[in-house]
C-alpha cells in the first residue's frame, strides 16, 4: 500500500511536468541551471540526465563559502554533515546515514574524486582543492562505478591539465585570523604530455575559548586553529589518438584543532522535590546545584518504567560525592571545574543558559592540541579506444590515511572522558570497465575490487568519570581507573561486477537499467586493555570479591578485561583475556530501472526504481561485554522516484522537482542495551523496517540580465514501520534503548538526523560599470527540527532534540570584465545565529557541537 501511494505521488508529479511542458512548448532550450555532469560516465547536461542530481561549479562553491563536504548543506537540501564522537565525519542524505565514529565504517553516502573512491568519510582530505565542480547523486548507487551505497554519492571533479599555459591564485583572510592561500599552474610539457600542480595552505581561525580555564585562572585558552597544507600533481599523457593516461598524486598534512563540545548537562544532577530536600538536609551529600524534574526522576528510578535506569541512584551518589570533593580524584582533576559545569547545567536545563555563545566551551585545560593527521593518494587512469565505439577504462588507486587527535568527550573542565584517537587506513582500489555506444544504445560493464585495512585505537583518560568503578572504590580500597586502551583493526575485501545500459526506444524516450553484484569479506579484531603502566583495572579482577567469587580469575596488565557474554567460548562475567576476532561475509544484488522522456523544448520527465545495499559494519566500541562486538549486518534500500526538469520563459526559468519513497530494511544504528553490571552499553543493531517519503524541488531563474536566483528544498517524512523492542542473540534477549535510555516500542519513531524540512536560497546581481563588474549576493540556509536518536510517545528523547535553525551569508565585490580577477568581501552567519548540532550523552555528560559564529572576511582571486 505504501509503495502504491508513492507511485501515485510520482505519477501526479509527472502529470504536472507534462502540463508544464505544454505551457512552454514554444520556448527554446534555455541555460538557467545548466551544468555539464558525468553522472552516467559521459558528459551530459544535468538537465538531460534522468536522475536526481545536484551539482555546482567551483565558482558557485566559492561564492557560497563551501570549503569542504561538511558545507554542502548550503547547496544540497536533505544533506547533513555531523561530527561524531571521535571527530569522524558522518554524512546523511535524505535520512540515510549511520552515526558511528569508527574510521573504517562503510558509509551510506560514498565520496569520490574523479570516480575514484575515498572509501571512508575521514579520507575527505583536499577534496575542494582546484576542482571544476561537484556532483551529488541521490538514492542507491553502485550500478555505474565504485562502492555500493544506500544514501547516495558525492563526486568531486578536479581541474585537469590544460593544452595552454594557465595559472591562478586565491587568497582570503577572515575573522579569528584565519588565512587561506591556494594556487595552481597548468600547461603543456611536450606535444603529448600536460601537467598541473595545485597547492593550498590554511592557518589560524581559533574561535573557541575555554570557560573552565577562564573560571579558574581568569584567563582564556583558545581552540579551533586550522593548520593544513595540501597539494595535487596531475599528468595527462596521450601517446596516441586512442590512448589517454591520467595520473594524480594528492597529499596533505593536517595539524588542526578538533572542535570542543558545548556542555549541556548531566542526568545525574536530576532530583525530585523530596530527594533534593533529603540531600540538602545532609551536609555530607548536599548538592547545591541539583535541579528538580519530578517526572524524569520518577521515570529513572521506577522499575518497569520505559526510562528506568537501575544504575541511576548509584551514579548519582557518586556525582554528589565528587561535587563535594570527597572522592579520590587524581591530581588531573579539580572539583571546582565539576561544580562550575554542574551549575551551568542547572541553568541551561531550567531554560536560562548562562552561556548562549557558540564560542564558549569547556575542556580539560592543557589537554586539547592540534591533530597529527596526514593523507596521500596516488591514482592512475587509462582509457583505451578499442574501436570508434568501445573504450576500455582502468582505474587504479592506493591511499593511506593517518590520524591522531585529542577528543573532549565530556565537555567539562574535569578529566572525565578525554580521548586520544589514533589510527590509519590503507586502501587499494582497482576498477576495470568497458563502455560502448551505438546510435541508440550506451552501455557499461565492469568489475571492481577493494582491499582495505584499518587500525582504530583510543586511549581513554577516565580520572574522574563516575562509571569507572562500578563496585565503589571504598569497598575495594582500589582507586579509580586512570586510563584504558581500546585497540581495533579491521580488514575488508570487496569484489563486485556491474553493468548499466541506456536505450533510446523511440525518439526522446529512453529506457535504462543496471545491476551490481557485490561480495564483502570483513573481519574485526578487538582488544580493550588496561595499559601496563596503569594496572588498576587489572587489580579489580584480582582483588574484587565479585569477580573472584564468579570466575576465580585474575588478568594481567595488557590483557583484555572485557567480560564474556555467556556463550560456550566466553562464559559470563569472565574476562576474555585475548584479543577477539569477529568475521562477516555477505553478498547482494543491487539494480536500477529507469524511464525518461525528453520534450522538444528541453524538458525532461523521469521515473526510476532502484535497490541498493550498504555493507555491514564492525564498530570500534570501547566494550565492557563481548556481545558489543557483534557487527551490524548489511542494510538494504529500495527507492521509487519520479521527477521532472522543465525550462520556462524562453529558458530564463527552470523548475526541477521529484518525489520519492524509500523502503528501508535493516537500517544500521547505534543503540543501547542494558547490562546487569555496567548499565546501558552501546552496540550496533539493525532496525528491521523503516520508510522515508520525500519531495524535492529546485528553481533557477534569470528574470533580467545579471540577476540570478536559485532555491532548493527537501521535505522528508520518515519513521520506523515494524515492531522493534528487543535484540535477540544466540545467548540472550536484550531490551533495546534509545540514546537517552528509554526502552519500548520503536515503531513510529522518526529516523535520526531527518528533519521534515530543509532548504536554501541564493541571489546574486551583477552589472557592468566601465571595465569593472560589481556584484552583490547572499544565501540563506534553513534546517528544520530533528532528533539525534529515536523518539516517539514511548521513547522520550528531550535531551537529543536538534532545534531548527537558519543562517544568512552575504557577499559583495568587484571583478574585471575579462574575468581575470575578483575581489570579494563576505560574511558567514552574519546574524551570529547560535545553534547546536549532534547532541550526545557520553560517560556522565550531555553535550552538543555548536555551529560556528559570525565570520567576516575578504578574498581575492586571479587567473592568467
Amino acid at each position: 500500500m505504501r509503495q502504491l501511494k508513492a507511485i501515485t505521488t510520482c505519477s501526479s508529479l509527472l502529470a504536472l511536468a507534462a502540463s508544464g511542458s505544454a505551457f512552454a512548448q514554444s520556448a527554446e532550450g534555455g541555460s538557467a541551471g545548466e551544468i555539464i555532469v558525468t553522472a552516467n560516465k559521459r558528459e551530459q547536461s544535468i538537465n538531460d540526465v534522468g536522475l536526481t542530481i545536484q551539482a555546482a561549479t567551483a565558482d558557485t562553491l566559492a561564492d557560497r563559502g563551501i570549503k569542504d563536504v561538511g558545507d554542502l548543506s548550503k547547496l544540497v537540501p536533505g544533506f547533513i554533515a555531523t561530527a561524531s564522537t571521535f571527530a569522524t565525519p558522518v554524512y546523511t542524505l535524505r535520512g540515510i546515514g549511520l552515526y558511528d565514529a569508527t574510521i573504517g565504517a562503510a558509509p551510506a553516502v560514498a565520496i569520490y574524486t574523479d570516480e575514484i573512491s575515498r572509501n571512508f568519510p575521514i579520507m575527505s582530505d583536499g577534496l575542494n582543492l582546484d576542482i571544476e565542480r561537484v556532483e551529488v547523486l541521490k538514492g542507491p548507487q553502485g550500478t555505474l562505478f565504485g562502492q555500493s551505497s544506500t544514501g547516495g554519492a558525492i563526486n568531486y571533479i578536479v581541474a585537469k591539465p590544460t593544452d595552454t599555459f594557465q595559472a591562478g591564485a586565491d587568497a582570503s583572510y577572515e575573522r579569528f585570523n584565519r588565512a587561506e592561500i591556494s594556487g595552481f599552474i597548468s600547461g603543456p610539457l611536450s606535444d603529448t604530455l600536460r601537467g598541473r600542480l595545485a597547492l593550498k595552505g590554511i592557518s589560524g581561525g581559533a574561535w573557541q575559548y575555554n570557560l573552565a580555564k577562564a573560571q579558574l585562572a581568569n584567563s582564556t585558552e583558545k581552540n579551533g586553529d586550522e593548520r593544513k597544507i595540501v597539494g595535487r600533481a596531475s599528468l595527462d599523457w596521450t601517446p596516441s589518438d586512442t590512448i589517454r593516461i591520467q595520473t594524480t598524486f594528492t597529499a596533505g598534512r593536517d595539524r588542526s584543532d578538533t572542535q570542543a563540545p558545548h556542555y549541556d548537562g548531566s542526568f545525574y544532577n536530576i532530583y525530585s522535590d523530596a530527594a533534593l530536600a533529603a540531600a540538602n538536609a545532609d551536609p555530607a551529600t548536599a548538592n547545591p546545584y541539583g535541579y528538580v524534574d519530578n517526572a524524569l526522576y520518577a521515570a529513572l528510578t521506577t522499575p518497569g518504567d520505559p526510562g528506568y535506569l537501575p544504575t541511576f541512584l548509584d551514579f548519582q551518589n557518586r556525582a554528589v560525592t565528587r561535587l563535594n570533593g570527597v572522592s579520590p580524584l587524581l591530581a588531573f582533576d579539580n572539583s571546582a571545574w565539576s561544580q562550575f559545569d554542574m551549575q551551568e547545567s542547572t541553568q541551561f536545563i531550567l531554560g536560562t543558559p548562562i552561556v548562549n555563545n557558540a564560542r564558549a566551551a569547556s575542556w580539560s585545560p592543557g589537554f586539547m592540541r592540534g591533530s597529527r593527521d596526514s593523507y596521500w593518494q596516488g591514482t592512475l587512469r587509462a582509457d583505451i579506444d578499442l574501436t570508434d565505439a568501445i573504450t576500455l577504462t582502468s582505474l587504479t588507486s592506493y591511499a593511506k590515511k593517518k590520524t591522531n587527535r585529542t577528543v573532549e568527550l565530556d565537555g567539562t573542565g574535569s578529566t572525565s572522558y578525554d580521548i586520544i584517537a589514533y589510527g590509519d587506513i590503507k586502501a587499494f582500489n582497482q576498477e576495470l570497465r568497458l563502455a560502448g555506444k551505438t546510435d541508440r544504445l550506451n552501455w557499461i560493464i565492469g568489475a571492481n575490487y577493494d582491499h582495505l585495512k584499518t587500525t582504530d585505537n583510543n586511549t581513554y583518560f577516565l580520572y574522574s568519570f563516575l562509571g569507572n568503578d562500578p563496585f565503589g572504590w571504598a569497598a575495594t580500597g582500589i582507586g579509580p581507573v586512570q586510563d584504558t586502551l581500546n585497540l581495533f583493526n579491521s580488514k575488508t575485501k570487496t569484489y563486485a561486477f556491474f553493468g548499466n545500459a541506456e536505450f533510446e526506444v523511440v525518439d526522446n524516450l529512453t529506457l535504462s537499467g543496471g545491476f551490481r553484484y557485490t561480495k564483502n569479506k570483513q573481519s574485526g579484531t578487538y582488544a580493550y586493555v588496561d595499559p601496563p603502566a596503569d594496572d588498576l583495572f587489572s587489580n579489580w579482577y584480582g582483588g574484587n570479591s565479585v569477580f573472584q567469587a564468579i570466575c576465580g580469575c585474575v588478568i594481567n596488565p595488557g590483557e583484555v578485561f572485557v567480560l564474556g557474554d555467556g556463550s560456550p567460548e566466553y562464559p559470563a562475567f569472565t574476562p576474555v583475556i585475548n584479543p577477539v576476532t569477529k568475521k562477516l561475509t555477505e553478498d547482494n544484488w543491487s539494480w536500477r530501472v529507469g524511464l525518461n522522456y525528453k520534450f522538444d523544448n528541453g524538458g525532461l520527465i523521469y521515473a526510476t526504481v532502484s535497490q541498493g545495499y550498504k555493507a555491514g559494519v564492525f564498530s570500534n566500541i570501547g566494550a565492557s561485554v563481548i556481545s558489543q562486538y557483534v557487527p551490524a549486518t548489511q542494510e538494504k534500500l529500495i527507492s521509487y522516484e519520479g521527477g521532472f526538469k522543465m525550462p520556462f520563459a524562453d529558458g530564463r526559468l527552470r523548475l526541477n522537482a521529484s518525489a520519492f519513497y524509500y523502503d528501508y530494511s535493516d537500517k544500521q544504528v547505534r543503540a543501547k542495551v542494558l547490562d546487569q553490571i555496567w548499565g546501558l552499553l552501546e552496540r550496533l543493531v539493525n532496525v528491521p523496517k523503516s520508510e522515508v517519503y520525500g519531495i524535492e524541488g529546485e528553481l533557477f531563474a534569470e528574470p533580467v540580465d545579471g540577476l540570478t536566483l536559485s532555491a532548493s528544498a527537501t521535505y522528508l517524512d520518515s519513521k520506523v514501520t515494524e515492531t522493534f523492542t528487543q535484540l535477540v542473540t544466540d545467548t540472550d534477549t536484550f531490551p533495546v534503548f534509545n540514546n537517552q535510555g528509554w526502552t519500548g516500542e520503536f515503531k513510529g519513531s522518526q529516523l535520526p538526523y531527518t528533519p521534515h524540512f530543509m532548504g536554501n536560497a541564493d541571489i546574486q546581481y551583477e552589472w557592468d560599470m566601465g571595465n569593472l563588474r560589481p556584484f552583490v549576493g547572499g544565501t540563506i540556509v534553513y534546517q528544520g527540527k530533528s532528533n539525534a536518536t529515536f523518539k516517539n510517545d514511548i521513547l522520550r528523547a528531550d535531551f537529543f532534540e536538534i532545534p531548527a535553525f537558519e543562517t544568512v551569508d552575504l557577499r559583495a565585490g568587484l571583478s574585471g570584465n575579462d574575468g581575470q580577477w575578483k575581489l570579494t568581501v563576505y560574511g558567514r552567519n552574519v546574524f551570529n545565529k547560535y545553534y547546536l548540532t549532534s547532541p550526545t550523552y557520553y560517560g556522565d555528560a550531555r553535550w552538543s557541537m555548536a555551529g560556528r559564529p559570525a565570520v567576516y572576511g575578504a578574498s581575492f582571486s586571479f587567473r592568467y
